[in-house]
């Protein structure tokens, strides 16, 4: 086991040379600098901002991105068109409106 991170006299952490108020706490206290580690062990160098504001981890957000998880499932962009849909939605679309229009409300006896 490694050396445990002790108070110095002015009630802060001293770990290479920086300050910290707690060992452990929130991913925005250690974002911001306010603590050294996370309960789970990520310090600063491993988290990041992604594009909602939310503090992620850098490995598992690189995963994330590589895995390209909306295409694999049929979300793919189309040519000239704004939206993601996927390829099967166009055809569900208007499989709907003949099937709707075929079918009549019979009087039941």
């Amino acid at each position: 086991m490694g050396k445990r991170h002790q108070k110095d006299c002015d009630g802060m952490y001293h770990i290479n040379g920086k300050k910290y108020e707690e060992l452990k706490g929130s991913r925005a206290k250690v974002y911001h600098g306010t603590a050294y580690k996370t309960t789970g062990g990520l310090t600063k160098d491993k988290l990041e901002m992604n594009k909602h504001g939310r503090i992620v981890s850098k490995r598992k957000a690189a995963t994330a991105k590589r895995e390209k998880r909306l295409e694999k499932a049929g979300y793919k962009p189309t040519k000239g068109e704004f939206v993601i849909m996927r390829k099967s939605m166009k055809k569900k679309k208007s499989s709907k409106k003949s099937k709707s229009a075929s079918t009549c409300k019979r009087p039941r006896s």
